[in-house]
C-alpha cells in the first residue's frame, strides 16, 4: 500500500522539537510556547502532526476562536511544507473545522504568492482582514560583524543608534510584573497617540509567563522616565519584535532600545532580528507607514507571504467577511 498524509495530535514537546529542527522560514507562532500562550488566554489549542508514513514532516498549531458572531479556526503562519503536503493539509483542515462546527476556516501561511492556485483549487479564498499576522515582514541579518550591520543602515538610523549610544541612557531587560508595568504605561500612550486597537494587558501578562526566558521586555529611560519599550520574543535562530510602545521624545530612545534587542539576539546566537509587520513602502498614508519607515532603516531586506486565507464553511462567514472589510476601511488599511 503506498503511504500518504495522514493527521494526528501530537505533544508538545514533538511540536517544539520539529520547530527547533525546521530550516526553512518560521516564526514563533507555530510554537508550544504560543500555543501554551493562546490557551491561557482561553481559546482552544489542536497541534498537529503532519506525518508521510510514519515520518512527521510537518506540524500545525491551530486556534479554534468563537466570538459573538463567528467561530473558525486559524492556522497562523503555517510552515513551508511543500504542495503534497499543504493540498493533504488543506482538505483535512476543511473537513476538521466542519467537524469543530466552525464558520470558517483561516490560514495565515508562510509561503509565497506563487502557492495560490492550491488555495483557490481548495476552495479559499483571500480573508477580508488586514494582516492578521505579518505577511510583509523585515528582517535583519544579524549574524554578521557589528560594523557590517552599521554599513547597512540608513544615514539617520545609524546617526540616532550612534546617538544613542552616548546619551545616557538607563536601559531596562527583564520579562517581570514591573517590566510589564513601564511597557504598559507606554503602551497605553501610544495607543492615545495612534488610535490603533490595542491589545489586552492581560493577553500580554500571559505571553510573558507563556514564553518565560525567551520573552523580554527593553526599556530605555532617561532622568528616571521611561521613553521607549519593546517586547521581543526569542527563539533559536530569530528574535522577533513583537509590541513597541514610546511617548514623543526628542532622544533617540527607540533606535537604543531596539539595538539593545538586537546585541541580545546576537549574544544568545541568533541570525536573524525580524521586525514584524510592515506595510508597503510607497504607501505614505498607510497607518504604518511611520513605523515602517523606521523598521527599513535598520537595514535588512522585505519577505512576502501570500495573504490569509479563507474556506467558507457556514452562511455566517458572508456577514463576517463584509464586517471585517468595514472594520479594515475604517482604520485605514
Amino acid at each position: 500500500m503506498s503511504k500518504k498524509f495522514e493527521f494526528r495530535e501530537i505533544s508538545g514537546e514533538k511540536l517544539q522539537k520539529f520547530y527547533d529542527d525546521f530550516q526553512e522560514e518560521k516564526t514563533f507562532l507555530q510554537t508550544e510556547n504560543f500555543a501554551r500562550w493562546r490557551e491561557r488566554c482561553g481559546e482552544r489549542v489542536f497541534r498537529f502532526g503532519i506525518f508521510f508514513g510514519t515520518e512527521l514532516v510537518g506540524v500545525a498549531v491551530v486556534q479554534k476562536i468563537s466570538t459573538r458572531f463567528k467561530t473558525f479556526l486559524h492556522c497562523p503562519h503555517f510552515l513551508p511544507i511543500g504542495e503534497g503536503a499543504t493540498m493533504a493539509f488543506l482538505e483535512f483542515y476543511k473537513k476538521f473545522g466542519r467537524e469543530e462546527k466552525c464558520d470558517f476556516v483561516r490560514v495565515s501561511p508562510l509561503i509565497s504568492c506563487d502557492f495560490l492556485p492550491i488555495f483557490r483549487s481548495a476552495g479559499f479564498r483571500n480573508a477580508a482582514v488586514h494582516l492578521v499576522n505579518p505577511e510583509k515582514t523585515w528582517i535583519l541579518d544579524i549574524s554578521r560583524e557589528e560594523d557590517e550591520i552599521f554599513k547597512t543602515m540608513r544615514k539617520s538610523t545609524r546617526y540616532e543608534v550612534r546617538r544613542g549610544m552616548k546619551c545616557d541612557f538607563e536601559v531596562r531587560v527583564g520579562n517581570s510584573a514591573e517590566d510589564l508595568e513601564i511597557f504598559w504605561k507606554l503602551h497605553t500612550a501610544t495607543v492615545g497617540r495612534h488610535g490603533f486597537v490595542p491589545f489586552q494587558k492581560r493577553h500580554t501578562k500571559f505571553l510573558l509567563e507563556s514564553f518565560g526566558a525567551d520573552a523580554k521586555i527593553f526599556s530605555v529611560a532617561t532622568g528616571g522616565e521611561f521613553l521607549s519599550s519593546a517586547v521581543v520574543i526569542f527563539d533559536k535562530k530569530s528574535a522577533f519584535y513583537q509590541q513597541g510602545a514610546s511617548i514623543r521624545s526628542k532622544l533617540p530612545a527607540s533606535h537604543a532600545c531596539l539595538w539593545t534587542a538586537i546585541g541580545e539576539a546576537r549574544g544568545r546566537g541568533c541570525s536573524e532580528f525580524n521586525f514584524w509587520g510592515v506595510c508597503d513602502s510607497d504607501d505614505k498614508n498607510h497607518p504604518w507607514a511611520g513605523l515602517s519607515r523606521f523598521k527599513r532603516g535598520f537595514g535588512g531586506r522585505e519577505v512576502d507571504f501570500l495573504h490569509a486565507q479563507d474556506f467558507p464553511i457556514s452562511w455566517k462567514f458572508f456577514p463576517n467577511f463584509m464586517l471585517e472589510k468595514w472594520r479594515r476601511w475604517r482604520r485605514g488599511y
